[in-house]
């Protein structure tokens, strides 16, 4: 399986999918529209927020069986026109609520 992630994270998540047989490949800077000519061959993304995956990104990646959202929501996804093409999505909510924390408690 096929995954490009869009945006870094830690770096254990890229180590620790790739031991488990995954062919991860990574692209930080690119544009979205560059992107959108490279994203056909790819089964899944790992994103934070570096751009909206529109109607237009999900065409785009005709071979798309999942994003993964490393954060708490998925508002930057069309989450209906990614259900239709049956693509599942997965966020992170519980991710960052001890530091959310520590920033509103002091």
């Amino acid at each position: 399986m096929k995954i490009l992630h869009l945006d870094q994270n830690h770096p254990l998540l890229l180590q620790q999918l790739t031991q488990a047989g995954f062919d991860c490949q990574e692209d930080y800077t690119s544009s979205k529209q560059d992107i959108e000519r490279v994203i056909a061959p790819y089964d899944g993304i790992v994103i934070r927020s570096r751009f909206k995956i529109d109607k237009q990104f999900i065409d785009a990646a005709s071979n798309l069986k999942f994003i993964a959202r490393v954060g708490a929501g998925l508002e930057s996804i069309d989450i209906s026109y990614a259900a239709s093409k049956n693509i599942s999505l997965f966020a992170a909510p519980q991710g960052n609520k001890n530091a959310v924390a520590e920033h509103a408690l002091g």
